[in-house]
């Protein structure tokens, strides 16, 4: 049996030994951490940064240790699989979506599942679909112009570009509550009138089929379109920027999150 103590997971390590006030120990390679090392989350932990974020299996090579610290670059299968939210938001306030910190009990030594350059790929992907930058290229070549204010000729151009582009079939949800749930969700409302309201009324929890479009643009709501509820088939029209495809990897999903991502930022 080696002799160690559970301590010396965090000690310098070097050819399989660990340095503790001079003396020398030999440790059992699963029981020491280093760089480069492929690592899962334990189960049951949750994101240090969202508190309601269960990150169980999350998986990725360590690429820094401080004390007890460990620093963790997310392989590609963990990229594929972070949330659109997830990864805006940690955009948005300047966190590192490829990566993550934890403590050394939060984790476990495991193989690799992908390489490291199918890992660079998967991130420079994300990039290219996420940053600002690749978006308000998009959105320039979408309207031919480098002027992308919210106008009734570039919602045109915008109304022209997502009917040829987008395809059946294409489930939504709301990305939000919509207006009139709002009193009733924020404003203290009654909770029993609001169950009765959604039998007959749009819900942003309910899911949604699309039919086609609305001819008539909105100057303020922009482009609806005609959607079918599918828990009852009840026929509504919604605007498009209050609405998010379901399926993150369907083409419908960043062409519909472009075109919502410009009415709220170019108005």
């Amino acid at each position: 049996m080696y002799p160690y103590s559970i301590h010396l997971y965090w000690l310098p390590v070097k050819n399989n030994f660990a340095i503790e006030s001079g003396t020398l120990h030999l440790i059992p390679k699963k029981l020491y951490m280093k760089i480069g090392n492929s690592v899962r989350v334990k189960k049951g932990i949750m994101s240090p940064d969202y508190n309601n974020l269960n990150i169980s299996g999350w998986e990725g090579r360590v690429i820094e240790i401080e004390d007890q610290i460990i620093t963790i670059e997310l392989d590609s299968i963990t990229l594929t699989n972070l949330s659109k939210e997830y990864i805006m938001d940690s955009l948005i306030n300047d966190f590192e979506y490829t990566s993550i910190c934890l403590e050394l009990n939060e984790i476990e030594i495991t193989q690799p599942r992908d390489t490291q350059k199918e890992t660079n790929l998967k991130q420079k992907e994300i990039d290219a679909r996420y940053s600002y930058d690749a978006e308000k290229n998009r959105i320039e070549e979408i309207l031919q112009s480098d002027d992308c204010s919210v106008s009734q000729s570039n919602l045109k151009k915008y109304f022209d570009y997502l009917k040829l582009k987008l395809q059946k079939p294409c489930i939504l949800t709301g990305s939000e509550d919509f207006d009139w749930e709002e009193p009733y969700l924020l404003g203290g409302w009654s909770k029993k009138e609001y169950a009765k309201l959604k039998l007959t009324q749009p819900s942003y929890t309910d899911k949604f089929e699309f039919v086609d479009f609305v001819k008539d643009i909105s100057d303020w709501k922009g482009i609806f379109i005609k959607v079918i509820r599918i828990s009852d088939k009840k026929h509504f029209e919604l605007p498009l920027w209050d609405l998010k495809v379901i399926d993150e990897n369907s083409p419908n999903f960043l062409i519909i999150s472009d075109y919502s991502s410009w009415m709220t930022n170019y108005q």
